[in-house]
């Protein structure tokens, strides 16, 4: 017995030593961490069940405890080195320009390791260019999270913009045809999450109100004019257990002659109609379009001004918000949590801001 303690007293602190200078996920110096080509997946620590992740920091012992509660800083890219392609989906008689970001162990092809991964579906505001979102594809998918960009060619047609956008899903699952092999197998049926902004947030909402599949939901700065109207759907709206709907929003645009997000229809009107659990994050002196990752190659963002806020500010605590959102659902880190209503929101309030409410 005493020739056994002598062992374990000489390898467990080499295995924990070795956990902590090796975590394959959120390494705070790449230089320790890092593995031997340089790149690092979240994939294998994403996959991990609910009930893992929720593993109380009581069962976990000494420097493992600090290590797996440590706070994230999603203002930073994550850990896994990411790459993008394009592709054009035919839904019916309509074609869909797509950006697929996601994470890449050999950066050419989204990684295998941890699959099938949790993914986003991110739309566009009005006539906007997806790849004005490219920030929120590309923290997201340093996190481990696939991200797709769609440009629907029905924006004028919401009622089709939302049938469309579930074909689309249908067939990200299930991908076809030339180059389906960069998807096939990579995305997870069961962790699909849905953001849009402006016009791209009420298509979520929509979309969210008639497909089960959806799993999280995020509005940034929803407009919700024209019917069919998602206020009048949110009774239809089913999360998993505990997860909040999530609304980002501005109010200097729902005034003026012709406001971008009118009073009638943004995001505070849809957030009092959503039912419980929901949250809502106003930015301080934000304007409509500031949320975009360029508004100055942006040619319909000139309508949408009065901001007082920096407009790169805007957007980046956007993105930073949008990734604690899905890390925290879809992906299972209830870490991310913080950045969205614990110590760390709290430093944006104490700065003036953000503020939030909730339900």
């Amino acid at each position: 017995m005493r020739r056994r303690n002598i062992l374990l007293s000489l390898v467990l602190p080499l295995a924990l030593g070795g956990c902590i200078t090796s975590n394959p996920t959120y390494c705070e110096d790449p230089a320790t961490c890092s593995e031997t080509d340089g790149i690092l997946s979240a994939g294998d620590d994403l996959a991990q069940t609910s009930q893992d992740l929720a593993t109380t920091a009581s069962d976990l012992a000494g420097p493992m405890q600090d290590m797996s509660m440590a706070a994230l800083d999603l203002s930073k890219p994550g850990p896994s080195a990411i790459i993008r392609f394009d592709r054009k989906v035919t839904i019916g008689r309509a074609n869909i320009d797509i950006i697929v970001i996601g994470p890449s162990d050999d950066g050419k092809e989204i990684t295998k390791k941890g699959a099938p991964l949790p993914w986003v579906l991110l739309s566009p505001g009005f006539s906007t260019d997806h790849k004005q979102y490219q920030g929120y594809g590309d923290r997201l998918a340093s996190y481990g999270i696939v991200t797709i960009l769609q440009k629907s060619p029905s924006e004028w047609n919401h009622a089709t913009y939302r049938d469309e956008t579930v074909q689309l899903i249908t067939w990200l699952l299930n991908p076809s045809g030339m180059g389906a092999d960069r998807l096939s197998g990579r995305l997870d049926k069961d962790r699909l999450g849905l953001v849009g902004h402006s016009l791209g947030g009420k298509i979520s909402f929509l979309v969210a109100q008639n497909d089960m599949r959806v799993k999280a939901l995020l509005g940034i700065d929803p407009v919700d004019q024209r019917d069919p109207t998602a206020v009048s759907g949110m009774a239809k709206l089913k999360l998993p257990s505990g997860v909040a709907i999530g609304y980002l929003g501005e109010t200097i645009s729902k005034a003026g002659v012709m406001p971008c997000a009118p009073a009638n229809s943004n995001y505070e009107v849809m957030y009092k109609a959503s039912p419980a659990p929901a949250f809502s994050i106003t930015f301080a002196g934000a304007a409509h379009m500031d949320f975009v990752d360029n508004p100055a190659s942006c040619f319909n963002c000139g309508f949408c001004t009065g901001s007082t806020a920096p407009k790169d500010r805007t957007n980046a605590l956007a993105i930073k918000y949008t990734t604690a959102y899905f890390l925290s659902t879809i992906g299972g880190d209830r870490r991310a949590q913080d950045t969205l209503s614990g110590t760390l929101f709290q430093k944006d309030v104490t700065a003036g801001y953000v503020t939030r409410e909730a339900k």
